[in-house]
């Protein structure tokens, strides 16, 4: 299924509750979008990027052959215009979107969403579960679902899961990607307590 799906990042989000852009965090080597893009690249997909600030992208991803940046095609309405951007741009049959305040998800865990979704038939999304909540920015889309998403944008619907209950979702079971790669840093909080799972794990303490 790989070689047919388009890997999105949005990193349009204001970032409101950060204080600061989460795409320019510093993270590892780089930051959280630069350390995302590297895991999606590696797993052998196109990438698009949907940044109102375009220019911000570093020359590192930009200058890629197999990345696209581009600011929202539409008004901006939060996740919703990314996705309608996304598929208004992209051809292939699925699109994998990630938010790009995911610092733990990476090219293991995008392999195994793949996985879990490949051979299954009759979904328009795959979406994966943890502690009893949907995570629709960490998910599979068909790209025959655009019109509903080109719906919600007219409605100026911009509650994901709204729009996601008009589909046939297949919900990866908790436990089958790792719990983290699923952790959005939203809050200061948010990265500081990313920031000591990510020691943790490099020093193996528990």
């Amino acid at each position: 299924m790989q070689q047919n799906v388009h890997a999105v990042i949005l990193a349009g989000g204001k970032s409101s509750r950060m204080g600061v852009a989460k795409d320019q965090l510093a993270w590892r080597d780089g930051t959280f979008l630069t350390e995302l893009g590297r895991e999606v690249l590696a797993v052998g997909m196109p990438c698009l990027i949907v940044s109102n600030e375009p220019d911000r992208i570093p020359a590192e991803l930009a200058k890629r052959a197999d990345v696209r940046v581009t600011a929202d095609l539409v008004p901006s309405a939060g996740p919703v215009s990314g996705l309608v951007t996304a598929f208004r741009l992209c051809a292939e049959d699925v699109l994998l979107v990630l938010s790009c305040d995911l610092p733990f998800m990476d090219r293991t865990q995008i392999a195994s969403l793949l996985a879990y979704a490949a051979g299954k038939d009759g979904w328009d999304a795959v979406i994966p579960s943890a502690q009893g909540r949907l995570h629709p920015l960490c998910a599979l889309y068909r790209k025959h679902t655009q019109p509903v998403w080109e719906q919600a944008l007219e409605q100026d619907e911009r509650r994901l899961l709204k729009t996601i209950r008009k589909l046939s979702v297949l919900v990866v079971p908790e436990g089958w990607l790792d719990p983290w790669a699923l952790f959005n840093a939203n809050t200061p909080e948010e990265y500081d307590a990313a920031i000591r799972e990510e020691q943790r794990r490099k020093t193996g303490q528990q």
